[in-house]
């Protein structure tokens, strides 16, 4: 969906001198480059580069040189084509949360370690609801119960690209994962080739807040600039702990990360695609963690969103997230309140959807429950629509004072453009709800998943993927029992 941002927090001078900002952290106090090869490139385009500490001291000619050379816009492609995500500065995209540590069971109110099978569940629903885009994986998570740790990676995603048709994350957390991950992708795409030409995967590079790009994140990171696919370069800095209290000094320290992990890229592949990401929030003094749910990450995914635009670069944000353990009136109120604001600044990428408890934690009726908030925001981007057939004179003369519009024709012609109908929020009066079982929207969200898990079918991958994506497990299981 295209649309034009209409929140803003900074104004054209205050993002000039955030730049500024950032260009003078990275001259004057530089960043800390673990990965050699990184070292190497940084070098030759002349870093000044301590090659005992690994801290690189980077001109400001040679970022924004990188900066110009990253595009505006780029496709991603999925297994099934209706489903390329076209990314630019003024589309909108939602990538769902996948992969998390812990699953919540919406019955009990308890978290269970997350197994295949929930994986397997949390993508083919993240498949069949529309709003969802972009899809994080189980390829991404560090451990999947009951998989073997060094073979979460292929297992995780396998089963992803099973349950889905939409473009599928893959990991760049270590180099050797990367290099597992691309391989099974070259499957899917078709061949090596074909995955150059056509990016079928994206990858997330996370530069470690305050001014650090680490060695494992950054050589992985490399090996999906060698095909070309697209990196969200995300810091997460925490206001008052890896960063400045301050939301100006989080922002200026976040922009150094992200355009230096930029800069790396764009040496390595001039004009790969990336995203400017944020999961920036302040540190809750009061209980020592990040608030994932507070209004602060709202403003940050703004101010972060106007930044990218600024280097004519799509934004990846972080909403939907919310430090409730519940999927209770704290859940709703963090969740739609930064997403709105999230999706008003013009961010281009929204993580997060279907986490709980700071992120710990992923819901199946979570992803539901958020697709509704989305499908909501989706309405208020489309605005108000002011033309000769939407003021309705005409109809308003025909029905004269003290009438009703129910049976005009033009109400059934507008009905569905103009109105947003939540299939999980109740509207009807208490007597109506109490004859209908009572139910709230965890319950409705609940037998929503129920029924798309039952009734939602993906186009099976043909038997030769299969057999493909099973020898490169082997291979990877051989090489873990052998020591890596």
């Amino acid at each position: 969906m295209n649309f034009q941002p209409q929140l803003k927090v900074l104004s054209e001078e205050q993002i000039n001198e955030i730049h500024r900002t950032a260009l003078s952290i990275l001259w004057g106090t530089g960043v800390q480059v673990k990965a050699p090869r990184a070292l190497e490139l940084l070098g030759k385009a002349g870093a000044e580069v301590d090659e005992e500490t690994m801290i690189c001291r980077i001109p400001s000619a040679v970022v924004e040189e990188a900066l110009r050379q990253a595009p505006s816009s780029f496709t991603i492609y999925a297994r099934n084509p209706e489903h390329n995500v076209v990314v630019s500065t003024d589309t909108l995209h939602i990538e769902p949360m996948i992969g998390r540590l812990n699953c919540f069971e919406a019955r009990t109110g308890k978290t269970h370690r997350t197994t295949l099978q929930d994986v397997a569940d949390l993508v083919k629903l993240a498949d069949a609801i529309p709003c969802y885009h972009l899809l994080h994986s189980g390829a991404i998570m560090p451990q999947i119960e009951g998989v073997p740790i060094r073979a979460t990676h292929v297992y995780g995603y396998r089963e992803s690209v099973r349950n889905s048709a939409k473009p599928i994350k893959a990991t760049s957390r270590e180099r050797i994962m990367a290099e597992d991950c691309l391989r099974m992708v070259a499957v899917i795409a078709g061949g090596e080739e074909t995955l150059r030409k056509k990016p079928y995967t994206f990858t997330t590079d996370n530069p470690v807040a305050p001014l650090l790009h680490d060695k494992e994140q950054v050589e992985g990171a490399l090996e999906y600039a060698r095909y070309g696919l697209p990196i969200d370069v995300t810091s997460e800095p925490q206001a008052g702990a890896t960063s400045p209290v301050t939301l100006a000094g989080l922002l200026a320290q976040q922009t150094a990360d992200v355009i230096s992990g930029i800069t790396i890229i764009q040496l390595a592949n001039p004009g790969n695609p990336v995203w400017y990401g944020t999961c920036g929030s302040i540190m809750d003094m009061r209980v020592g963690r990040i608030a994932i749910g507070a209004v602060e990450m709202g403003l940050v995914n703004v101010a972060s969103a106007q930044i990218a635009h600024s280097y004519g670069i799509p934004c990846r944000g972080t909403a939907s997230a919310t430090d409730s353990k519940l999927l209770d009136f704290q859940a709703g109120y963090e969740k739609t309140l930064v997403l709105t604001m999230a999706a008003l600044g013009g961010v281009n990428k929204i993580f997060y959807p279907g986490t709980m408890e700071g992120a710990l934690t992923v819901s199946k009726e979570g992803l539901v429950l958020d697709g509704e908030i989305i499908d909501g925001i989706y309405r208020v981007l489309q605005g108000v629509e002011v033309e000769e057939l939407t003021l309705a004179e005409d109809v308003i003369h025909t029905v004269g004072p003290g009438g009703h519009f129910l049976k005009q024709r033009h109400t059934m012609q507008f009905l569905q453009a103009e109105h947003f109908l939540p299939l999980l929020a109740n509207r009807q009066t208490r007597e109506r709800w109490e004859q209908g079982g009572s139910r709230g929207m965890v319950e409705q969200a609940q037998n929503r998943v129920a029924q798309l898990l039952a009734e939602h079918t993906v186009e099976a991958l043909p038997a030769s993927m299969e057999a493909e994506l099973e020898r490169i497990i082997r291979d990877v299981e051989k090489r873990e029992a052998k020591g890596g």
